[in-house]
């Protein structure tokens, strides 16, 4: 069970800040002609943070949950800085739950 209060708040900011600044700088969703070919994904921009991989993983890991993904579209950068989407992660599927276990062991084991 992560921390409540003022922990699990300090805990989740950096998260949810850097879930706002994907969101920002996604690349919008182009509705052209189905024979376009594909590009490849372009790499989100380097925050210059130590765990910028780790936080791009958690990301990742937490978009495969359709309910918080939907959540996060929908929320705005002050829902995130207030930490009211973190309250969302209560409700992310097991397996998302599990994935996201095992990438904060292997991101303490690397530190």
């Amino acid at each position: 069970m992560p921390p409540s209060g003022p922990q699990g708040t300090l805990l989740l900011l950096p998260l949810l800040l850097l879930l706002l600044l994907r969101a920002v700088l996604a690349v919008p969703l182009e509705r052209g002609a189905p024979n376009k070919e594909e590009t490849p994904a372009t790499e989100s921009p380097d925050t210059g943070l130590y765990y910028h991989r780790y936080l791009q993983e958690v990301i990742d890991v937490l978009e495969t949950d359709g309910h918080f993904r939907e959540k996060l579209q929908a929320a705005n950068a002050e829902d995130i800085k207030s930490g009211k989407l973190s309250r969302e992660l209560d409700f992310v599927s097991h397996h998302v739950r599990t994935k996201l276990d095992e990438l904060k062991r292997q991101e303490v084991s690397r530190l």
